[in-house]
């Protein structure tokens, strides 16, 4: 699969300048990231930015793309002063601060909020006033008495690679012990079954310098977008099926029925996407509960590609 053999994606109407500054891949200074039990989340700032501009790896904890201090400030997060993140009631700030005192407050946060008093609060309720032109001419604007903080949430995946083939990211446990490689694929295989040929079809993927985004919205594995999402839509919706010996591993990976066809090539079309079919096969002997051996012996995986987008559902149905 290559770019230039594919339709042009749709572009996205804007991007952000702060965002438009992006390597292919990261490479510098290393990161540190948590290993949560579900993903790797990195919290330093500039870590974040380096690895979300550089490559599009990870996504906000409470964004939908990138964390909202990178889409704001780019590079520039925590050289810049930043401006308010959001409109909050009085009760909130109120309450903010109730847990401040309970559970302390961040030092050196520069966290600042617009506040919106009652009155303010009821006039807006009527109509009589929108909350932008009280943004311009009457909110205050005061200090976050309780910043919750946005990190970067990396996949499974993203964060093996990383790890293994980039170098640029240590992966810590609570207890701020570094995880090594044995460590990450044993509890990685644990808590997400298909891991091996999941990241098979990853390594798959960014060898064709795809930029992969989790496909869960829209039913799939990955989203391969091309440059970036802050550049352009989606262009495929990825599923992995894994086979050895010709047969198909339902143990470690999905099993498409004729009507998935269907669903997924609806789900496809009206988003305006591409529906791809990664066809991940274990090497021969090789034991697929083996999650050490299988890391080893990675570049013996095969990957093929099935582009179903004019399956004919009901011609093969079987039954």
């Amino acid at each position: 699969m290559n770019h230039a053999l594919r339709p042009v994606p749709k572009p996205k109407k804007f991007t952000p300048p702060v965002l438009a500054n992006v390597d292919p891949l990261p490479t510098g200074p290393v990161a540190i990231g948590l290993f949560t039990g579900l993903s790797v989340e990195v919290c330093d700032p500039a870590a974040m930015a380096h690895l979300s501009l550089d490559g599009g790896f990870g996504q906000g904890t409470s964004s939908r793309s990138f964390p909202k201090v990178i889409a704001r400030t780019g590079r520039n997060v925590g050289r810049v002063r930043r401006n308010p993140s959001g409109v909050f009631h009085r009760r909130q700030v109120e309450r903010r601060r109730e847990w401040a005192g309970k559970f302390g407050s961040v030092e050196g946060s520069g966290g600042t909020v617009w506040v919106m008093e009652e009155d303010e609060e009821k006039l807006v309720e009527v109509g009589a006033v929108s909350v932008e032109e009280l943004k311009r001419n009457a909110l205050k604007v005061e200090e976050d008495p309780f910043l919750i903080r946005e990190n970067l949430s990396l996949s499974l995946e993203e964060a093996m690679f990383l790890v293994r083939e980039l170098n640029v990211l240590k992966v810590q446990s609570f207890d701020g012990s570094v995880l090594t490689e044995k460590n990450l694929v044993e509890k990685f295989a644990a808590i997400k079954r298909d891991f091996i040929p999941s990241y098979a079809a990853f390594l798959y993927l960014k060898s064709r310098n795809w930029i992969i985004r989790s496909g869960l919205k829209f039913g799939g594995d990955f989203l391969l977008y091309q440059k970036g999402p802050q550049f352009f839509h989606a262009s495929y919706i990825v599923l992995i099926q894994t086979y050895q010996s010709g047969k198909i591993l339902t143990t470690c990976g999905r099993n498409l029925e004729n009507y998935d066809f269907q669903c997924f090539n609806r789900i496809a079309e009206t988003t305006a996407k591409d529906l791809l079919i990664l066809e991940v096969h274990y090497p021969e002997g090789l034991d697929p509960a083996d999650p050490h051996e299988c890391l080893r012996r990675l570049n013996e995986f095969r990957v093929g590609e099935v582009f179903p987008k004019h399956h004919n559902y009901v011609a093969t149905r079987t039954g």
